[in-house]
């Protein structure tokens, strides 16, 4: 036959056994109590818990080593059992065996002293007022401690006494540095830029210039047997140097025969006043026709002037190189700042020439102009060290001086000025730095805490101001408002900085 088996605690009474067993759908009930304090059940309560067995159309059990409350049991007719076990194995007593009724012997008179006594076991008399309200102010007063130990907060505001600190160093950057120095040797890693521009200016040299050619007549002289055509341009130049060149302007035929001659018109074939020639200066024929024709000047050759004109001079080429270069470097060092990495720090002042890639005069120097352009193609390179290298050393240098007691503010670090010393772009830069950060007085909160925990605000304040040296006074809020002591608790008591 199916068997619930129901296991029981020592705080179980009727109320919640009964409420147990009405889950049950079985045909047995089996309660098993603990071996250890089980339930305090009176007989009455078997009797209740049998009547519930019954309106649930079941048979009720019990597991149990307590003699008493065997007997009990066994007196109602309930099967008792040592383990669950044999009550799987052994007989149940009928459900139809009569209950024997518990009766009070006649005969026996109870007595009045025993009567109170179940009375006093069952329902214990009332606690006299005062007791419980003792033992509820103690309670309370207990809990108002506890809240009054923990629930107090305080927040302390300090503004530690704050001192700027200034270094100067010197310090040396090189390609040629390998390793981060202490001393103030900083790496330096090389940036090149190529940058082009041009740039026009008013040329200034002044030199003659040719205004007008000098003309004349020459006599040309057949030195053949036969006619000889002297075509128009035919070239006649001087016998001495410098050459100077004359041009027919017209055709002209000697007669046939040596020694005849003709008169031709000539023009310089430049201008100026240096075409101005005296007699007798010409002879030469230029070309082939110059073994057949003699030429001479029985006059001289006049005419040519000259004028002042403007020219591209030495000076005007210098001037305008100088001038292009600043501005290239210039754009060099802006063009390096812009592709330079994050982190790094460009030294201007090793801005060097690399390579002149393209140099181009237009016009020529020398030549005549009122304006010429210079146009540059250059490549430059410079130096750059790492911020973070340039910092380090600094904050080394600095923390080696460091006040005792007191503590630097990072965010703080600035370094306010540098200034070139020396450049050799085959050794170093040498160049001085100025560096500044803030100081500030070092306060531990933990120290702070432990020192003015459970102390009154005047005497916690006082404590405060005399370890430490403070910029400003002491700020101590307390929640409750009302409250005057700093809690006993460390971690109810939180310091901050202004």
């Amino acid at each position: 036959m199916k068997t619930q088996i129901i296991r029981l605690e020592s705080h179980d009474d009727f109320i919640s056994i009964r409420d147990k067993m009405s889950w049950s759908k079985a045909r047995r009930i089996l309660l098993v109590l603990p071996r250890r304090r089980p339930p305090q059940l009176q007989q009455l309560d078997f009797i209740l818990l049998q009547r519930q067995a019954r309106s649930l159309g079941a048979q009720i059990g019990i597991v149990t080593q307590d003699r008493e409350i065997a007997r009990e049991a066994e007196n109602l007719g309930i099967s008792i059992f040592p383990t669950v076990p044999s009550a799987q194995r052994m007989t149940w007593k009928p459900v139809g065996r009569k209950r024997r009724l518990v009766r009070f012997n006649k005969r026996h008179a109870v007595r009045k002293e025993t009567l109170q006594k179940w009375l006093a076991e069952t329902h214990p008399p009332p606690e006299k007022n005062w007791v419980r309200f003792s033992f509820f102010s103690i309670g309370l007063l207990a809990f108002l401690s506890l809240v009054m130990f923990f629930f107090p907060t305080a927040t302390i505001r300090i503004k530690p006494h704050q001192e700027e600190q200034r270094l100067q160093m010197t310090l040396l950057a090189s390609p040629r540095f390998t390793v981060l120095s202490p001393s103030g040797l900083l790496p330096a890693e090389r940036v090149v830029a190529v940058v082009e521009g041009s740039i026009s200016e008013n040329a200034t040299g002044v030199t003659l210039i040719g205004e007008k050619k000098a003309s004349g007549r020459v006599r040309l002289i057949n030195l053949t047997s036969e006619e000889v055509p002297v075509p128009l341009g035919t070239i006649i130049r001087t016998i001495e140097q410098p050459y100077i060149r004359f041009e027919t302007t017209q055709n002209v035929t000697l007669p046939a025969g040596s020694g005849q001659s003709r008169e031709v018109t000539v023009r310089a074939v430049e201008a100026g006043s240096a075409s101005n020639i005296p007699a007798q200066r010409l002879g030469v024929i230029e070309g082939n026709l110059g073994l057949k024709v003699a030429a001479e000047n029985p006059d001289e050759i006049f005419g040519g002037s000259d004028r002042q004109g403007r020219v591209v001079s030495e000076t005007d080429a210098a001037r305008v190189y100088d001038t292009l270069i600043v501005s290239l470097s210039e754009d060099a060092l802006q063009q390096m700042g812009r592709n330079l990495s994050n982190g790094k720090t460009l030294l201007p002042e090793t801005l060097v020439i690399s390579s002149i890639r393209e140099k181009v005069y237009q016009p020529q120097i020398g030549e005549l102009a009122d304006r010429f352009t210079l146009t540059l193609e250059v490549e430059f390179e410079a130096w750059a060290c790492d911020d973070a290298d340039l910092k380090r050393v600094l904050m080394d240098a600095m923390n080696a001086s460091l006040p005792e007691g007191m503590m630097p503010l990072d965010e703080s670090f600035e370094i306010k000025e540098r200034i070139p010393l020396r450049f050799d772009k085959d050794e170093a830069a040498e160049f001085q730095v100025e560096a500044t950060r803030i100081l500030k007085e070092m306060v531990e909160p933990a120290q702070v805490t432990n020192a003015v925990r459970g102390l009154p605000v005047e005497a916690a304040s006082a404590i405060i101001s005399q370890q430490y040296r403070l910029a400003d006074s002491v700020e101590i809020d307390l929640i409750p408002t009302w409250w005057n002591r700093l809690p006993f608790l460390t971690f109810r008591i939180l310091v901050e900085e202004k």
